[in-house]
């Protein structure tokens, strides 16, 4: 059989192709690998156990502490039962309701177990404001690794389904 040139000139065109093909394949393998989606995922995980974490000691802390959990700008329970207990004391002079409720102010810094249990009410919002500030953070880290796992994902998906 004698090869014409159109022949020859088919046949490199074929092997130009399956070259080009198998240089699209090397690279797509490349880009796959370069994606690192085992250590993304070991990312995830460690978040979520951190997450898990961060939400069980700030629950265990609330449990704690909740005596002296209070909503924004009111005393906690604790703080509320010595007030209590101090504005049914029995005093020797009779009092009217502003001079009642003035001597109660002054006695948040002159008794010392009121003064005390109002100190440990805004360490513990402090300590669960910092709880509550960790968790978000941890909450808004594992979004942002679920949104590039879902973007990689995409890239996977791009780069095993194209012909290219």
């Amino acid at each position: 059989m004698i090869f014409v040139p159109e022949q020859v000139n088919l046949a490199e065109q074929v092997k130009e192709k399956l070259a080009l093909e198998e240089e699209n394949r090397n690279r797509k393998i490349e880009a796959l690998k370069g994606l690192d989606t085992k250590c993304l995922i070991e990312q995830m995980v460690e978040t979520e156990d951190k997450l898990d974490t961060a939400l069980r000691e700030e629950h265990s802390y609330k449990d704690l502490n909740a005596g002296f959990l209070s909503s924004a700008g009111t005393d906690c329970a604790e703080v509320k039962a010595i007030l209590a207990e101090l504005h049914n004391q029995p005093r020797a002079e009779k009092m009217t309701a502003n001079d009642v409720a003035a001597w109660l102010r002054t006695q948040r810094t002159e008794n010392n177990r009121l003064a005390s249990a109002i100190s440990k009410q805004q360490v513990i919002a402090f300590n669960l404001g910092n709880m509550q500030l960790t968790t978000e953070a941890l909450k808004r880290r594992l979004d942002g690794i679920h949104k590039v796992l879902h973007l990689k994902t995409a890239q996977i998906r791009f780069l095993t389904e194209t012909d290219n």
